[in-house]
């Protein structure tokens, strides 16, 4: 213990003399942690801007526009005398989609004819697309029951039956583990944890690398205070996530936090693991740097797993970060029993031994 406690003032000597490995290891991981604290304090996306041209201009037409721009999901800050003016602000990037009413709309609806809204998506960004999308359908849909309704209604029939008919087959939808569609619950977890294992990762490289070793106390004495520091970081992450954001706990906080605590120790040791094959801080810091940004791909978060192509879906478990991001969506979301996220747990622990494959070579002199 004697050794380690030298080896880790030592390094704290270190810290204060290289700037490079100070702001590394606290002043950009605080930044990082305040821009993406003020990213997700907004929960959702939401009044996101179309544009609508209106050839009809009467009573019913307007009432759709209503109903449209009445979703939390978008609003309707340019309406057009043409399509090709919304085509050109969509161009620009003032809106993300047009929706267009064609001439003789009102009339064709009074006289029971089939009647159509065009909706113009941009088709740049899948997210936005997809909330626009929801947003217009259920308002053409709703004013479509509520058209059906009045004029069975008017005939004489009763409202229940009148209902039915509308809308013979109605969607009953049930959200179970995030029914607030809520994108702070389901992203500001893994970009505060993939910050972390990134500069856990550049950090420790940052120790490990250009130094002579004689022993794994040295190498633990060396990374000490980068574990120190970013564990206070995930700490004040978990407490921002649950305390502030408000992000649900359904499941058991002590799995979370021994599966953060993990994910610091299994990047530690990958930084190691790369360190003691090149030799070299540059090199290691890019290769360390890239395996870190490769696993936010590889995690399913920008594409699902199960979409992947199977060779692909292979290499997800080459990071611990993968298996990390179940355990909490598992515990924080899901409620899951502990069983399940065990097995994870125990996939991330394999990773700690990587340094021994290199522990020969770290020892030798450069």
């Amino acid at each position: 213990m004697r050794s380690i406690y030298r080896y880790f003032c030592s390094e704290i000597r270190r810290i204060r003399e290289n700037r490079f490995y100070l702001y590394t290891l606290t002043l950009f991981p605080a930044i990082a942690l305040l821009i993406f604290v003020c990213y997700f304090s907004k929960s959702g996306i939401d009044l996101l801007p179309i544009a609508v041209t209106d050839y009809d201009n009467s009573p019913l037409s307007r009432k759709v526009i209503e109903m449209i721009n009445i979703s939390p999901s978008v609003n309707i800050e340019y309406k057009t005398s043409s399509s090709d003016q919304s085509l050109e602000l969509m161009r620009r990037g003032k809106i993300y989609a047009s929706i267009l009413i064609p001439n003789n709309f009102e009339r064709d609806i009074l006289r029971n004819n089939n009647t159509h809204i065009e909706l113009y998506n941009s088709g740049t960004n899948i997210s936005t697309n997809g909330f626009i999308e929801n947003a217009v359908q259920t308002a053409a849909k709703s004013f479509g029951a509520g058209v059906v309704i009045e004029t069975l209604l008017a005939r004489g029939v009763d409202s229940s039956h009148a209902l039915s008919m509308a809308m013979p087959v109605r969607l009953s939808e049930h959200l179970l583990f995030n029914p607030w569609l809520n994108y702070t619950y389901y992203l500001a977890p893994c970009f505060l944890a993939m910050m972390i294992m990134i500069f856990t990762s550049l950090a420790t490289s940052i120790a490990v690398c250009d130094r002579e070793y004689y022993s794994f106390v040295q190498i633990i004495g060396v990374i000490l205070p980068t574990n120190i520091v970013m564990t206070l970081f995930a700490t004040i992450i978990l407490i921002i996530l649950f305390c502030w954001f408000q992000v649900p706990l359904n499941g058991n906080l002590l799995f979370i936090l021994l599966a953060t605590y993990l994910l610091i120790i299994t990047y530690q040791a990958i930084a190691i693991f790369i360190a003691g094959i090149t030799k070299s801080l540059h090199l290691t810091l890019s290769l360390t740097g890239g395996y870190s940004v490769l696993a936010f791909t590889f995690s399913g978060l920008t594409f699902p797993v199960l979409a992947m192509a199977e060779p692909l879906q292979l290499l997800t478990h080459l990071f611990p970060f993968t298996y990390y991001i179940n355990v909490f969506i598992d515990q924080a979301l899901r409620g899951a029993p502990l069983y399940v996220s065990a097995p994870n747990l125990a996939y991330m622990t394999i990773f700690i031994i990587l340094p021994l494959f290199v522990y020969k070579r770290l020892c030798q002199k450069n």
